[in-house]
């Protein structure tokens, strides 16, 4: 099996995250690193022997070691480093949101289209084990027909100023709650109209989305930055044939109800992922395997294009006060 070259654009937390996934993956090797950042690229290549480092993405993508470009900046530079990787015919994980407009999406998808490269987008929630497996259970008909899902994902504000730019990130709906777009669209279908509200001060972010599906489900998915108890997600699915629930602060992570009253436990994680189940190794794993042409992406860039477009109709509503339709 060849060996497949890594290059990881962007040496913050997130980039050093997948590069110690990236290094896991049978055939795997991360053979680069760029930022622009003084010595950062140099503190996360050193870490992987034979890695080069570099201080411009362009430099990176050059090097005719490296098959895989991972892009892992801030937001609003996904778009140029995705289409340059793109046309020098590397294949391109990007980190999630795609971009933070439509149009970007769309470059970057014809980019890919054109150089007939691998490109998928990091939306990892649909890796990790008591979302994946609620899904599961949704298509196995568990709760019945769904009805209604409500999701909340909270946390710190972010420390790196970068986040607090609209423009950059686009707040915590586009940053945060993104993630749970692109799952919410997974498991019940695509959004056909959205009304948001946001609130807002220093050190503080607050979104609640209404989300009506195309299927019919309603959707509510809550988001904030500044969670003074640290870092937490829950999601809620509702059919007329039972009750999903999961807590990540509850001891039973999933559980199942039925309409007779009866909760059974189907899942419980309270010990530490195993290196291969681990959600973000799952991530990288799947996007090997699918520039190794054994699968296919796991994550189109259509879908992430959706993600994003509900994110862009939420600010919408936010801004102006009214349902914004898709």
């Amino acid at each position: 099996m060849e060996t497949l070259g890594i290059g990881i654009v962007g040496a913050g937390n997130i980039g050093s995250r997948h590069a110690r996934f990236w290094a896991r993956v049978p055939g795997v090797s991360v053979v680069a690193v760029a930022d622009t950042h003084n010595g950062a690229a140099e503190n996360l290549a050193g870490a992987y022997p034979g890695a080069m480092a570099y201080a411009d993405a362009t430099e990176l993508i050059a090097d005719p070691q490296v098959q895989v470009v991972h892009v892992c900046v801030p937001t609003h530079l996904h778009r140029n480093i995705a289409i340059a990787s793109a046309d020098a015919g590397k294949h391109v994980l990007c980190e999630k949101p795609m971009a933070l407009t439509l149009a970007d999406c769309d470059a970057i998808t014809d980019a890919a289209m054109r150089a007939n490269v691998r490109l998928s987008v990091g939306h990892v929630t649909r890796f990790f084990p008591e979302y994946a497996l609620a899904k599961r259970h949704v298509d196995a008909g568990a709760v019945g027909v769904p009805a209604i899902a409500r999701t909340r994902r909270a946390g710190a504000f972010p420390k790196t100023a970068w986040f607090a730019d609209m423009e950059q990130s686009g707040g915590v709906i586009a940053d945060l709650i993104v993630h749970d777009l692109d799952w919410l669209q997974w498991c019940f279908g695509p959004v056909a109209r959205v009304f948001a509200r946001v609130a807002k001060s220093p050190g503080f972010e607050y979104a609640l989305l209404t989300l009506r599906h195309s299927s019919g489900v309603i959707s509510h998915a809550e988001g904030v930055w500044g969670e003074p108890t640290g870092f937490h997600t829950a999601f809620e699915i509702a059919g007329n044939g039972g009750l999903l629930t999961h807590d990540s602060r509850a001891s039973r992570t999933l559980v199942a109800g039925t309409r007779s009253g009866t909760d059974s436990v189907v899942s419980v994680m309270n010990a530490p992922l195993a290196p291969t189940d681990d959600p973000y190794f799952k991530q990288v794993q799947a996007f090997a395997d699918a520039v190794r042409g054994k699968t296919p992406v796991a994550i189109a860039p259509t879908e992430a294009r959706a993600a994003v477009a509900v994110a862009l109709a939420a600010l919408e509503s936010a801004r102006t006060g009214n349902a914004v339709e898709i």
